[in-house]
C-alpha cells in the first residue's frame, strides 16, 4: 500500500523511532571500509564509495556507501541507493527510484521517473526537480520540486513546490509556501495550525490535530509497568524450565568472566545493521537477511528476561533457582517499561543477551568439548 494511502498516521513516537533506526543504518554504512566493494558487475550495476571516481552513466543500479557522495551531471538508468552523512544530487536523470539514507540529503535540477524514498535529518528536494512520488522523514523536510504524490514526516515540513495529487504529512509544523500548488488534499496530522502563505494553492486541506504532550495517565503507566512485569516473569520461569544450564551460565559468566561478554555483546550489536543492510544490497542473500532480522527479533523477544534471570541467579545463587527467575523477570520487566530509562535497559539487556550467544558460539567453536564442558560458566557441550 502507497505511503500516501495509509488509513492511520504514525504516532509521534514511532516517527521518532524510524528516524533512530534510519540514521543508524547511515552511520553504519559510513563506518564500512570504504574499498570493501566497488566495482561493477555483469548487468552493469555500479557499486561505488568515497574512493572511486563519480560514475557519469551508469547502465544498471547505482549502489554507493561513504562519507559524501556529490552525484552531477550524471545519467541512471535504473536505481539509486545510498547512504553516508551527506548526499547531493543535481543535473542528473533517473530511470527507476532513488532511495537515500544520510544526515543531509539534497536533490536538485534531477529527473526521477521512479519514486523518490529519503530518511535523514535534514531532506530537501530542491526547485526543477521532478519525481513520480516523493516520500521522506526527517528532522526538517522540504518539497520545492513536482511529484504526483507525497508523504511527509518530520518535526518541520515545507510544501513550496508541486504536487500534481494527495499529500500525507505527520509534522509538528506544517509549512505552505506561496509557490504551493496542490491538486489533491493534504491530509495534515499535525500539532498546530499550518502556516499558509498568500498564493498557496491547495485542493483541500484537511486537519488532524496531535498533541506533542504524552497524554498517559499515572495509571496507564503504572498498569504498563505490571504488565511488563508479569509477561517477562512468565518467560523467565520458561527459560529456567526449558533452559536451566543457559541461566546458569549466563550468571557464571556474568559473574566470572563480565568483560568478554558486554564487549562482544556492543560489537556484534553495532555489526547487525551494516550486516543486514549488505545481505539486502547482494540480493542473492535476502534470505539470509530475513533470517538474521528474525533472530534478532528473537534475542529482543527474550532478552530482558535472560539478563534479569541470570542477574538473580548470580546474586542469589544459593535461592531456589525458579523463585530467583521469578524476581529477576519481575524486576527486569519493571525496569523496562519505566518512561524515559525503559529503552535504555531494553538495550543493554539486549546487548547482553547477544554478547552471552557470541560468547557460548565463539567458545564451542574453539574449545574441545572436554574444555567446554569445564569452563565456568559455559554449559558443556
Amino acid at each position: 500500500m502507497a505511503l500516501n494511502q495509509t488509513a492511520a498516521a504514525p504516532s509521534h513516537k514511532m516517527r521518532r523511532c524510524l528516524l533512530m533506526a534510519f540514521a543508524l543504518i547511515a552511520l553504519a554504512i559510513t563506518a564500512l571500509p570504504t574499498a570493501s566493494f566497488a566495482g561493477t558487475d555483469t548487468a552493469g550495476n555500479v557499486l561505488a564509495t568515497d574512493n572511486d571516481v563519480d560514475p557519469s552513466g551508469v547502465e544498471g543500479d547505482l549502489y554507493w556507501a561513504g562519507q559524501a557522495l556529490n552525484l552531477d551531471d550524471a545519467s541512471i538508468d535504473r536505481d539509486i541507493i545510498a547512504a553516508g552523512d551527506t548526499l547531493s544530487i543535481r543535473d542528473c536523470t533517473v530511470g527507476g527510484a532513488v532511495r537515500l539514507a544520510a544526515r543531509t540529503i539534497d536533490i536538485a535540477k534531477t529527473t526521477v521517473d521512479g519514486s523518490v524514498t529519503v530518511v535523514g535529518q535534514h531532506v530537501v528536494l530542491n526547485s526543477d526537480s521532478t519525481a513520480n512520488c516523493f516520500y521522506a522523514i526527517g528532522e526538517t523536510v522540504a518539497l520545492h520540486g513536482s511529484t504526483k504524490s507525497a508523504a511527509l514526516a518530520g518535526n518541520t515540513v515545507t510544501i513550496d513546490g508541486t504536487v500534481e495529487g494527495d499529500v500525507e504529512v505527520w509534522a509538528d509544523k506544517l509549512i505552505l509556501g506561496k509557490n504551493a500548488h496542490i491538486t489533491g488534499t493534504v491530509n495534515a496530522h499535525v500539532s498546530e495550525d499550518p502556516e499558509r502563505a498568500a498564493g498557496a494553492e491547495v485542493g483541500a486541506l484537511k486537519i488532524d490535530r496531535t498533541e506533542n504532550e504524552d497524554t498517559s495517565t499515572v495509571n496507564d503507566v503504572i498498569g504498563g509497568i505490571v504488565a511488563a512485569a508479569l509477561s517477562t516473569c512468565f518467560v523467565a520461569l520458561l527459560l529456567e524450565l526449558v533452559f536451566p544450564r543457559a541461566t546458569a551460565s549466563a550468571a557464571g559468566m556474568l559473574h566470572q568472566r563480565p568483560m568478554p561478554l558486554w564487549v562482544s555483546g556492543l560489537l556484534s550489536t553495532i555489526a547487525i545493521v551494516p550486516a543486514v543492510l549488505l545481505l539486502i544490497i547482494s540480493i542473492a542473500g535476502l534470505s539470509l537477511a530475513g533470517a538474521l532480522l528474525c533472530g534478532v527479533i528473537g534475542i529482543a523477544l527474550v532478552s530482558s528476561a535472560l539478563a534479569g534471570c541470570a542477574i538473580a541467579r548470580m546474586v542469589g545463587h544459593s535461592q531456589n533457582r525458579y523463585a530467583m527467575a521469578a524476581v529477576g523477570g519481575i524486576a527486569a520487566g519493571a525496569l523496562t517499561a519505566i518512561p524515559l530509562v525503559g529503552d535504555f535497559i531494553s538495550g543493554v539487556t539486549f546487548v547482553f543477551t547477544l554478547g552471552y550467544i557470541i560468547q557460548i558460539i565463539w567458545r564451542n567453536a574453539h574449545l574441545k568439548p572436554q574444555q567446554a564442558a569445564n569452563t565456568p560458566g559455559l554449559p558443556s557441550a
